[in-house]
């Protein structure tokens, strides 16, 4: 995108938007630095601009803030019994944010833990009737999200981008530890 392609875009979206963006009229111009030839930057700054984007459409749903709940109910629904470490890999959440998500999800309701009955130390995870009912408005209500938000781009590019990212995952997903929070 040109310099004054960017600007006229980020002028209309000061038209759209008062009060979301910056009051100065200097920051069309800004310079990015190295970061505009970081995929990492985009990544991490998508990444809020979807999550805040989520959230708000979401909202209804009384999920509440935060980050993994939308994961852990769908995963828990197409996984009965999964075990919450391996959800925590997955979601790439820590032991002790993992337990605070469930202990969290587990008080509103959505989810049950029980003991293993096959490794009796195994803890695994179940959607209460609330939580499957939460997991069938969900699927709508984000594949609704993501349509929206994602419709700039063209269906093949979704499909590209979609693909490489999932590649970008499935390959650190094993590799990359978890921090310890």
């Amino acid at each position: 995108m040109s310099p004054s392609d960017l600007a006229r875009r980020r002028d209309e979206a000061r038209r759209r938007n008062p009060g979301k963006t910056p009051k100065t009229i200097a920051y069309q111009h800004i310079d990015f630095d190295i970061l505009d030839t970081l995929l990492s930057f985009y990544v991490r700054s998508v990444n809020l601009l979807v999550s805040q984007d989520l959230d708000s459409h979401t909202e209804a749903l009384t999920l509440g803030g935060g980050t993994g709940k939308i994961s852990t109910i769908l995963m828990v629904d197409s996984n009965p019994g999964l075990r919450p470490s391996v959800l925590a890999h997955f979601i790439r959440k820590d032991r002790s944010a993992m337990t605070k998500l469930l202990w969290q999800m587990e008080h509103a309701g959505y989810l049950q833990q029980r003991i293993s009955p096959a490794e009796r130390r195994a803890r695994e995870l179940y959607l209460t009737r609330k939580g499957k009912d939460l997991a069938r408005r969900l699927r709508l209500v984000i594949k609704k999200q993501d349509d929206d938000f994602f419709a700039i781009l063209s269906k093949e590019e979704k499909a590209t981008l979609t693909r490489v990212l999932r590649k970008v995952y499935e390959t650190y997903i094993d590799t990359q530890p978890l921090a310890e929070g």
